[in-house]
């Protein structure tokens, strides 16, 4: 991570690799600022699952919200795909 990377999030590193397949999937998702409903129609699944999973980016990462959640994504959205796949084979 960037140093400036590392001021924009609090100067938290982030561990993507805590996260589900799914909920990187969502977190990659939450950058595109849609809401829930979108973001449920978009993966197949209910709203309330997407909530469930924000909820766990949310707790996992550190974060305080929705909103942190989504810039986090869209600041490191390569080492989120980097993750993704890879969540699957731990």
């Amino acid at each position: 991570m960037m140093a400036d990377e590392q001021v924009r999030t609090g100067g938290r590193a982030m561990d993507f690799a805590t996260l589900t397949e799914r909920e990187l999937e969502v977190l990659v998702l939450l950058a595109s600022g849609e809401q829930n409903r979108w973001l449920a129609r978009r993966l197949g699944i209910t709203e309330r699952t997407v909530r469930a999973h924000t909820s766990s980016i949310v707790r996992k990462l550190n974060l305080k919200s929705r909103f942190e959640a989504a810039i986090v994504s869209y600041l490191h959205a390569e080492d989120i795909r980097g993750h993704q796949g890879a969540a699957s084979v731990i």
